[in-house]
């Protein structure tokens, strides 16, 4: 894998809601060679504060823009919304392994932030003829409007249906996202599942159940993302580790020591 090392340009910072944004990133090369579920890092400034590049997942690909979902929560991630257009930022990637989309009827579940990652994949999903859904699960949608709206407006144009569940009721279904696992998971070849650490383990142990191939984005620490500071390793089922930067972030669910992650 070709890993692009370089400069690239803000195109827009769009801010969607209280904390999140929407970035877009002029770099061709790193728009051709992405595939969904890689993810790129980032550095937030060109200072020694903070002096560490950030990982973001890969949230889509038009031409030659490259667009990344983030929320604000630290030190970096609040520079970053800072960023106007024409800004300059250092960047490598892409980075780690993606989804496998051979699949003809997935079912792609997001937890909050966890949409990043999937609608690139439901962008190339639909591309080649699958039939995706979607199913998201926050907490609330009050105050994430402009994220709901970003979020149906672009996979709708996809072809992609979106259910929406939250726990207070306030969009969709009310409750659980895991609670609506059994139900959706009928007449589904494969799963691509993004989110909080809790929700993932439920996603797989119902796939699981249901002999329901299932892939999971996982998120962990990192400060190099090319496998060289060990920093995100995670618990394999065989006894070992793998890196989610390398033998991940993508993982087939069945691959991870969910016991010893929690």
């Amino acid at each position: 894998m070709t890993i692009m090392h370089g400069a690239a340009i803000v195109g827009q910072n769009r801010q969607l809601a209280r904390d999140v944004f929407l970035l877009s990133l002029q770099a061709p090369e790193l728009a051709r060679a992405a595939a969904p579920g890689q993810f790129l890092m980032l550095r937030v400034t060109s200072g020694p504060e903070p002096l560490l590049a950030r990982p973001f997942s890969i949230h889509a690909v038009e031409g030659d823009d490259v667009g990344v979902l983030y929320r604000v929560v630290g030190r970096g991630t609040r520079l970053l919304a800072q960023a106007s257009a024409g800004q300059r930022f250092e960047l490598w990637g892409p980075l780690g392994r993606g989804f496998d989309l051979a699949l003809e009827r997935p079912l792609l579940v997001a937890g909050g932030m966890g949409i990043a990652p999937l609608r690139f994949a439901a962008q190339r999903l639909t591309a080649r003829g699958a039939r995706p859904r979607l199913l998201c699960g926050l907490a609330s949608a009050t105050g994430l409007g402009g994220l709901v709206e970003a979020v149906d407006e672009c996979l709708t144009a996809q072809s992609c249906a979106v259910s929406w569940v939250t726990e207070d009721g306030s969009l969709g279904e009310r409750g659980l996202v895991t609670a609506l696992l059994d139900r959706a998971l009928e007449g589904v070849d494969g799963v691509l599942c993004c989110g909080p650490m809790a929700m993932l383990r439920a996603v797989a142990e119902a796939c699981g159940r249901q002999g329901v191939a299932c892939q999971v984005s996982l998120e962990a620490p990192m400060a190099c993302g090319v496998g060289a500071c060990l920093g995100c390793v995670i618990p394999a089922a065989d006894g070992g580790y793998l890196r989610a930067c390398q033998e991940g972030p993508v993982l087939p669910a069945a691959a991870v020591d969910w016991p010893r992650l929690a």
